[in-house]
C-alpha cells in the first residue's frame, strides 16, 4: 500500500510543478544569474543576467523520482531542460531557503538553482 501512495503522489506532483505559486512556478540561480518561470503553458529561460533568454511551450511534464522534468525546445530549436527535485535548497548568494532545487540545462549548458515555495525556516 505505501508504493501506490508514493505513486500517487509522485503523478499529481509532476502534473502541477512542486510548490507552485498561484499562478507561475519559479527558479533562479546564480554565477551567472539566471531565472526560470513555468506559467500559461509556457517555460521561459534568462539566463547570463538576461543575455540568454529561451520561450518554449511548457507541454506535459514528466514524473520523476521527487518531483518533475519538464523537456522542450524553442520555436527556433534551443533546448531546454528544467528538473525540479523537491528538497531542500538555500539560495548561493543570499542564503534564503526553498522548497525544491532545481537544474536548468539550457543548450547543453548545465545550471543549478532553488525554486518553489520561500522556505524562511531554512535560512541560513
Amino acid at each position: 500500500m505505501k508504493r501506490i501512495g508514493i505513486l500517487l503522489f509522485a503523478a499529481t506532483a509532476c502534473a502541477t510543478p512542486p510548490s507552485v505559486a498561484e499562478n507561475a512556478y519559479v527558479a533562479r540561480g546564480q554565477e551567472p544569474g539566471w531565472i526560470v518561470r513555468i506559467a500559461g503553458g509556457r517555460i521561459s529561460y534568462t539566463g547570463d543576467y538576461g543575455e540568454v533568454r529561451i520561450d518554449a511551450p511548457a507541454g506535459e511534464p514528466r514524473t520523476t523520482f521527487n518531483g518533475c522534468r519538464h523537456e522542450t525546445a524553442s520555436a527556433d530549436g534551443r533546448s531546454l531542460l528544467v528538473d525540479v527535485t523537491r528538497g531542500r535548497c538555500n539560495d548561493e548568494m543570499s542564503g534564503f531557503g526553498y522548497a525544491d532545487q532545481v537544474l536548468v540545462i539550457a543548450d547543453g549548458r548545465s545550471f543549478w538553482g532553488c525554486g518553489g515555495a520561500r522556505r524562511p525556516e531554512w535560512d541560513n
